[in-house]
């Protein structure tokens, strides 16, 4: 009974070795048996797939730092391998066929080209120097109600039109009228007239030629002083943001806080025209090309001191470039007087006296 269980576990092992090496016989015929595996590192290359397993699809991920072992003995014969991670040596490897290469961290990504500060097209911010800003400012009058009817304050009820308009245009000011009535949204400010993302500068140079007058955000309430200024022209659609007027007997021009700019610039030009003996239009082109006179002079002005303080320091106050640097300076002034006594000629449009005849007002 032995001797046929020995006889009958060979032969079981030779029919499972000869069934395993006919499973994938490889084309041209018979091929000899593979050595052993040896022990592999991921890093290094990837092993053979073993005989009659399939290869499986295998992510790479990341190999961190391992604990040194005794050297791996190579495959004898073992050529480019295709697949496997990336390599495991410190040092950098070239790409093997089939593997991807090694990611850039972004620290080490190449940078951007040299000479190239942003993209292209960009606009450049450009600022006015303070000349040209001190002419970009607006000069408000706040009106007070005066005392009446003997009262110690001028809580007495809405003055008559007329009698407001007079006191809106006291000072011997007979510019037209621009008036603005505040609101919660654009108290203290100048939203209603301006959009900062358009060109302002028009709108506040042609203010220069209004008498501006703001009015408080009560003036709504019936018992205000002023309250007649807007409540008694009868505006049909309500109470605009704010109005202009040439004169007492003139027809106001309203205006809301939703117009456009162009729309803004050409009611202002009408009115103007009526009051001013010149073209409105001709003299702010004009000023402003003016305001870039100024600031060519301002900023030429302070670089000259600038060179001269250094020129003083470095090489002595009586040195030949500072006294030549302090001759540019004084024609710089020159110049600046020049140009200021253009720009009061630009800004004289002429401002013709009120009307003798004027309709009558409520």
């Amino acid at each position: 009974m032995s001797h046929l269980s020995l006889a009958g576990r060979i032969t079981c092992c030779l029919t499972l070795t000869i069934a395993a090496s006919a499973q994938c016989p490889p084309p041209g015929g018979y091929a000899p048996p593979a050595p052993p595996p040896a022990r592999w590192n991921p890093g290094d290359f990837t092993p053979p797939a073993s005989p009659g397993a399939p290869a499986a699809p295998t992510t790479p991920g990341p190999v961190g730092p391992s604990a040194p072992s005794a050297p791996k003995p190579s495959l004898p014969g073992a050529g480019p391998v295709t697949g496997g991670g990336a390599p495991a040596a410190p040092a950098p490897q070239p790409p093997r066929t089939g593997q991807p290469g090694p990611s850039v961290p972004p620290a080490t990504a190449p940078a951007a080209r040299p000479g190239r500060t942003g993209p292209r097209g960009m606009p450049m911010t450009f600022t006015r120097g303070d000349t040209a800003k001190d002419r970009l400012q607006v000069e408000w009058f706040h009106p007070v109600p005066p005392q009446r009817s003997g009262n110690q304050t001028a809580a007495a009820g809405p003055m008559p039109l007329r009698e407001a308009l007079d006191l809106l245009w006291t000072d011997g000011d007979q510019r037209p009228l621009l008036v603005l009535r505040e609101c919660s949204k654009c108290k203290d400010s100048d939203e209603a007239l301006l959009h900062r993302a358009l060109d302002n500068e028009k709108t506040m140079l042609l203010m220069s030629w209004f008498r501006t007058v703001r009015l408080p955000a009560h003036v709504a309430e019936a018992g205000h002083a002023f309250f007649n200024v807007f409540d008694g022209q009868g505006f049909k659609d309500g109470w605009p943001h704010f109005f202009l007027l040439a004169h007492p007997g003139a027809q106001p021009v309203t205006f809301a806080a939703t117009n456009t700019p162009s729309q803004l610039w050409k009611g202002m030009s009408d009115v103007l025209e009526q009051r001013y003996a010149k073209n409105p239009q001709k003299a702010l082109k004009a000023w402003l090309q003016q305001l870039d006179a100024f600031d060519r002079l301002d900023a030429r002005k302070r670089e000259l001191e600038d060179q001269l303080a250094e020129a003083r320091i470095e090489q002595g106050p009586d040195s030949a470039r500072a006294q030549k640097l302090a001759s540019e300076l004084q024609e710089n002034a020159k110049e600046r007087v020049a140009a200021l006594a253009e720009e009061r000629q630009i800004k004289d449009l002429g401002l013709l006296p009120m009307p003798r005849t004027i309709a009558a007002v409520r």
